[in-house]
């Protein structure tokens, strides 16, 4: 009689089996929206590091303040640099393109910055030049004993190539170096990628 019953109980729960239903087909959000690539950096990209003109700020990712300067990160832009940090409106003074930049620091006349995967060490002991008006932003940008790219370290970093937001679905960045820029839209077809 055991063997019987055990049988059944076996049976019984072989055929009562159901097969494992995809989380992501039942996801309500799965069928309503995801982030697709919007903008994209490719690895020769990063080499643009420039001086340009004060432009107004986009996207902040992070600050840091110094007796002389305020340095305000737009997340894999670059960094806004104002004079006169002290007081309740600091003068704008410049903007450094550094394509794929999320943090930085500033130490001793030198900026440390991630730019994609790569650590630099930037040279900016120029902007005191700039700040006092002896010299254009023009003519620091193409002066290397003032301004300019002292170091690269490839490689030391994995830059996130994924949305920010969690428990969303995305267009895979298969095909592209650094997604600096997403963009939410409805979904027309199922997206491969989950975070």
């Amino acid at each position: 009689m055991p063997k019987i019953l055990l049988f059944v109980f076996f049976a019984g729960t072989m055929f009562s089996c159901q097969k494992f239903e995809n989380f992501q087909e039942n996801d309500p959000s799965y069928a309503s929206e995801g982030y697709f690539i919007k903008t994209s950096l490719s690895k020769l990209e990063l080499n643009d590091l420039r001086l340009e003109k004060p432009r107004v700020i986009g996207n902040v990712s992070d600050m840091f303040v110094d007796e002389k300067y305020l340095y305000v990160a737009e997340y894999a832009k670059g960094i806004h640099v104002y004079k006169n940090p002290n007081l309740t409106k600091p003068e704008a003074l410049a903007f450094i393109n550094i394509p794929a930049l999320r943090k930085f620091t500033v130490k001793d006349g030198f900026l440390i910055c991630d730019s994609g995967n790569d650590l630099i060490s930037f040279k900016i002991i120029g902007l005191d030049l700039l700040a006092n008006r002896l010299i254009s932003a023009d003519s620091l940008s193409v002066s290397p004993v003032n301004f300019g790219l002292v170091n690269r370290k490839s490689d030391l970093f994995t830059f996130p190539n994924y949305p920010i937001e969690r428990n969303v679905y995305f267009e895979c960045p298969d095909s592209v170096d650094f997604v600096v820029e997403w963009e939410k839209k409805v979904i027309a077809e199922k997206l491969n990628c989950y975070r």
